[in-house]
């Protein structure tokens, strides 16, 4: 009875905001302490908790007012008891946004659709340009800036509009993935 007559005394309290009820039937709260929690004698002022010595208990315990902050004010992120070790771990590693399947490939088609750059490098293109010209003639030959350019631009358009085509042949055979049969069948078409 007496402890009732406690606990109702810090109820009212603004310091009491988790305090658990020590009666025998009421079990609607449950525990989040540590089970050495003293029950507090006095309250001063709705702030200051003091034990049976008369100190100021500056404990730690969310139900006997508002935790210490730790050092560089960053406050503390609680896990879950019920939620499994795999989900905590998880929870405090921030992983990278998962994407539904497509959702990159329509972001890059719509970026290389937009943009007028080359989409091959000028340097890898320009040694393969050197390498075919070398094995179609014995001498050396010397390419200007522009005249690599023009190729580069042209050899693009070709490969682009080859694509495309492609694409149209896999909608036709009402399939979503493009396979080299269906550039095969267009480069057939055009006579290549």
């Amino acid at each position: 009875m007496r402890q009732k007559q406690q606990t109702e005394k810090i109820k009212g309290t603004k310091a009491s905001s988790g305090v658990v009820r020590l009666g025998t039937k009421d079990h609607s709260t449950q525990f989040t302490g540590s089970p050495n929690l003293r029950t507090p004698k006095k309250i001063l002022g709705g702030k200051k908790i003091s034990d049976q010595s008369g100190k100021i208990n500056k404990s730690n315990h969310p139900a006997l007012g508002s935790p210490k902050k730790s050092k560089g004010n960053k406050t503390r992120t609680s896990v879950s008891l019920k939620a499994s070790p795999e989900k905590a771990v998880a929870s405090a590693v921030k992983s990278p946004k998962k994407y539904r399947p497509g959702t990159k490939a329509l972001r890059e088609i719509r970026k290389y659709q937009k943009g007028t750059e080359f989409l091959l490098h000028k340097a890898p293109f320009q040694r393969l340009v050197r390498e075919v010209s070398d094995s179609l003639t014995d001498s050396t030959s010397r390419f200007t800036a522009d005249a690599l350019e023009c190729l580069q631009t042209a050899s693009e358009a070709f490969v682009i509009q080859l694509f495309e085509d492609s694409v149209l042949a896999m909608v036709h055979a009402k399939r979503v993935t493009l396979m080299l049969r269906d550039i095969q069948f267009i480069r057939r078409l055009r006579g290549i």
